[in-house]
């Protein structure tokens, strides 16, 4: 299958290229997970929650001597819901064709490739957190548009224009997303994401410097409100391995110009500041054990009333791969968030990996929102202590084996946060602590 649920943050390439020989090619996979949540962190929230969920694609290829086709449709199905299950279009996308694009390759010398995208494509760069196809989310981020990318010994040099696919039915539509029903996905006026990057990688060390820039355009559509934002993002992620010891540091400065929420109006334009980083040192250790400790920081809005918005946006970025499971848990985000962690990755046999992860957290502001849960104290008298959050799965693919299967499960210790001292409707007393489960199976070809 094309998920990587225990990754540590290694590179991903912007974007897949073809290989290979010439003709034909076809893959296939199949995913189905059930979750179960009890006691929620959430505002709204059934006291035990589940979902059932199934996700199928199909990838047909074309490779010639220097360009290629590509068709990708994905199904992505919910059912078993909840009145106030997080339902939404992150679950449900049905029969969407996610990859429909044309590739053509130059070589221009024994070391170096220009390569042109365009169509509609799935995007990942670098560490995934700002730009992802999505693997444990049931759906994934398309694009339509065109990326250029240049290849050498040393360094990767890339450049995209694109507009976000809106999937249909959208989140406002919960009946027709519970009916699982189909709605082609749109690129709208409205939403616009471009980027450059340049990625550098040293022949004397195993370090690679990185350097970014990302635009991101988003205004109300027809009936459909949206918090509008004029954002550019700017960041430089360095790696860095010497025998078992990894070093990653990521960090991003974002500006420019933000709604705070779907129901302000353009005279409530906000001066748009915020920031992120991720620290990371991990090391291997004997009997297939890499253990690390981490630090994630993404800034919130200090002052509801101060003309700035300083909660940071995470664009297109996926989270289950580091901040723990999403679906219809999710407690961590990249917005809003102090969060240092420790982890233990252990391959036990050559079919079985193993994780425990222990993460912290707390809010960078304590007035601005919770953005998980949808809560908010705007006075801070409840603080920032969100909880602890324990995270285990255990992942099993046999050998010669299309299949794979998974269990998981995670466990937040609400901190005092959920006490209710700020006597907030927005952020009820919520004593109970969230537990999570899920187990999930695989068959790819």
């Amino acid at each position: 299958m094309t998920w990587s649920l225990l990754s540590l943050g290694s590179p991903a390439t912007p974007e897949s290229r073809p290989q290979g020989s010439e003709g034909w090619f076809f893959s296939a996979n199949v995913r189905v997970r059930t979750e179960y949540l009890a006691d929620s962190f959430r505002l709204l929230a059934p006291a035990h929650d589940h979902l059932q969920l199934s996700r199928s694609e199909l990838e047909v290829r074309y490779q010639g001597s220097s360009w290629g086709l590509e068709f990708e449709i994905q199904d992505s199905r919910a059912w078993g819901e909840k009145t106030f299950s997080p339902l939404g279009t992150d679950d449900a996308n049905a029969l969407e064709p996610i990859n429909a694009k044309f590739l053509k390759n130059w070589r221009l010398d024994g070391a170096s490739e220009l390569s042109l995208t365009a169509g509609r494509m799935t995007l990942d760069y670098g560490s995934r957190r700002l730009l992802a196809r999505n693997n444990f989310r049931n759906t994934s981020n398309a694009f339509q548009g065109v990326h250029l990318s240049h290849s050498s010994r040393h360094t990767t040099t890339d450049m995209f224009y694109t507009l976000p696919l809106q999937r249909r039915p959208d989140a406002l539509d919960r009946a027709s997303l519970r009916d699982n029903q189909f709605g082609l996905d749109k690129a709208g006026r409205g939403e616009r994401f471009w980027g450059a990057s340049y990625d550098y990688r040293y022949s004397t060390s195993d370090a690679t410097l990185a350097a970014y820039v990302f635009g991101s355009e988003l205004r109300d559509q027809g009936s459909k409100p949206v918090a509008d934002r004029k954002l550019t993002t700017a960041g430089s992620r360095l790696t860095w391995q010497r025998g078992a010891l990894d070093v990653e540091a990521e960090a991003a400065y974002q500006w420019g110009e933000s709604l705070a929420g779907v129901l302000s109006s353009q005279a409530d334009v906000l001066d748009h500041r915020a920031w992120f980083t991720h620290l990371h040192i991990g090391i291997d250790l004997k009997a297939g054990l890499n253990f690390s400790l981490a630090y994630d920081h993404a800034t919130g809005d200090r002052n509801p009333l101060d003309g700035r918005n300083e909660r940071f946006d995470r664009l297109y970025g996926a989270r289950a791969f580091e901040l723990g499971p999403s679906g219809i848990f999710g407690a961590a985000l990249r917005s809003n968030i102090r969060s240092p962690a420790l982890r233990v990755l252990w391959q036990s046999t050559a079919q079985q990996t193993w994780l425990l992860s222990h993460r912290w957290l707390s809010l960078d502001s304590s007035r601005d929102f919770y953005v998980p849960g949808a809560r908010r104290d705007a006075s801070g008298v409840s603080g920032r202590d969100i909880g602890r959050q324990w995270e285990l799965r255990w992942h099993w693919k046999p050998s010669d084996s299309g299949f794979s299967f998974e269990l998981g499960g995670a466990y937040l210790d609400k901190g005092a946060y959920f006490a209710g001292a700020g006597d907030s409707l927005l952020n009820p007393q919520s004593s109970n602590d969230s537990q999570y489960l899920y187990a999930q199976l695989g068959w790819s070809y």
